[in-house]
């Protein structure tokens, strides 16, 4: 067995060895999936090839009856396709979340969690396998300090080597300091001794004002001497109808070590827009948005209105500029049938031209579900989505759930 899979294994028996050791509460869902789908072999091929993939996924949080500040976490998926036998184990075992943790430990002076856990502390990180730290030394101050080596995208079920992408970084929390919530952040990244990211930030979030929320997000890349991210946006609710919010973002893509996009020259985006939403009645609500983007290749503009209620929404989308045009129509619903089985209908047609010297073409996505309730622990869902548009005349696909949840 391979070094780094020893540290998997050892959890996870410590991991069940406690569950049988002490008086257990646990919590999560059991799901049963199976999605089939059929589509063509080509662009513009008669011929079509069919896939149908099983999969289990568990969810579950154990709560240890002796010490109830500790938990046992675990999330992981199993697949199986049935057309194609020789699947590899990197791709049919995904392990989401193997880890433990503590809070509130010392007088609520110490949160932990050690394993495979999903991070965002401030800048984008994803999942890591390591350890994080929270120290609370007073009611508005918190430190947070961690490390370990990234799961990558894939989430397999191993510990990756640490030369692929070792990370370590901190964030300090100050709460309600003049109206404002304040961190500094701080992040590098390491790939085969190499430093890949190394990102230092402030965040804001500032309530100073009634009814008004603004934030502010500004991160500096240290690696390529550039302001990596500028984020800057407003809400304010004029009243219990009528809501407004705008933005504006630059920022360089953040591409990951093991993407296909390294092989390009990354370029910065600038991105802003404004929305909208007001009340019209106890039912309905409408919204609209204005967003603009510049790139290199020019600018796009989109514009998009709906009107919604409790069970859905309808809405138009209108999109112009260098980047391509499209008038689009988006439709998501679902219906009380009986009691506890609720249908849902997706509906998402556009004619679109990627440039001004294309004649348009047309694509729809639609999809049909039902779901049904049995009891307070066992629920089911079956839907059918099929696409068509100029290339793809044939791509049809089945998915039906079968959880149980406790």
């Amino acid at each position: 067995m391979k070094k780094r899979n020893v540290f998997v294994l050892c959890l996870v028996l410590l991991w069940s060895g406690v569950l049988f050791s002490q008086t257990v509460k646990t919590n999560g869902y059991v799901r049963n999936s199976v999605y089939s789908y059929a589509t063509q072999k080509g662009n513009g091929s008669t011929e079509t090839k069919t896939h149908t993939r099983l999969y289990q996924t568990l969810n579950v949080n154990a709560a240890l009856g002796q010490l109830p500040n500790i938990q046992l976490h675990f999330a992981g998926r199993a697949l199986t396709d049935l057309a194609q036998t020789d699947l590899e184990d990197i791709k049919r075992f995904k392990a989401y979340r193997l880890s433990v943790s503590g809070k509130g430990l010392f007088h609520n002076f110490l949160d932990f969690e050690l394993g495979r856990q999903f991070l965002y502390p401030g800048v984008l990180l994803g999942s890591l396998d390591g350890l994080n730290l929270i120290l609370k030394p007073w009611k508005y101050l918190n430190w947070q300090i961690y490390g370990g080596v990234e799961s990558h995208l894939l989430r397999a079920f191993k510990i990756y080597e640490p030369d692929e992408a070792t990370v370590f970084g901190s964030r300090i929390k100050l709460n309600h300091l003049l109206n404002t919530n304040w961190h500094l952040i701080y992040l590098q990244k390491m790939y085969h001794s190499k430093t890949q990211w190394q990102i230092v930030g402030l965040n804001l979030a500032n309530y100073s004002l009634p009814n008004l929320t603004v934030l502010l997000q500004s991160h500096y890349d240290l690696v390529n001497s550039r302001l990596h991210r500028l984020y800057l946006s407003a809400r304010y609710r004029f009243n219990r109808k009528l809501m407004f919010s705008g933005y504006v973002k630059q920022q360089y893509p953040q591409v990951y070590n093991t993407s296909y996009f390294e092989i390009f020259e990354v370029e910065k985006y600038l991105l802003a827009g404004f929305n909208a939403a007001y009340q019209l009645s106890n039912r309905f609500n409408v919204t609209a948005m204005v967003q603009g983007v510049q790139l290199d290749e020019g600018y796009g503009n989109r514009f998009i209105v709906t009107l919604g209620d409790a069970n859905g929404s309808l809405g138009l989308i209108y999109e112009t500029g260098d980047l391509g045009n499209q008038l689009g129509l988006l439709m998501d619903y679902r219906y009380e049938i009986l009691h506890n089985l609720m249908a849902t209908i997706s509906v998402d047609f556009s004619r679109y031209r990627f440039e001004k010297r294309f004649d348009y073409d047309s694509q729809i996505a639609n999809a049909l579900g039902l779901s049904y309730r049995f009891s307070r622990h066992w629920n089911a869902r079956l839907e059918y989505q099929w696409l068509t548009n100029t290339n793809f005349k044939y791509d049809q696909r089945i998915l039906n759930h079968i959880n149980f949840i406790w």
